[in-house]
């Protein structure tokens, strides 16, 4: 489906980020980024309901539209 990006308040242990395991996990200041391809809606949905069960806050879901080549081809 695609590159998603996904911000939540906090930073996130290492147990919790191990609970993703299709997604990368960046910490930043008083955040943690979740990034990674997802297969389908499904998918996204399911990481979605997961955050929200464990007490996740959400703060932003994006979906990183693909890389373009100089010849126009999508990578």
């Amino acid at each position: 489906m695609g590159h998603y990006v996904i911000r939540v308040n906090g930073n996130l242990s290492r147990e919790l980020t191990d609970a993703f395991p299709s997604l990368a996990a960046d910490a930043e200041p008083a955040q943690t980024v979740l990034h990674g391809f997802l297969a389908d809606q499904a998918a996204l949905a399911g990481i979605l309901n997961h955050l929200d069960m464990l007490g996740v806050d959400i703060i932003e879901v994006m979906q990183v539209p693909p890389a373009r080549r100089p010849d126009g081809r999508v990578e």
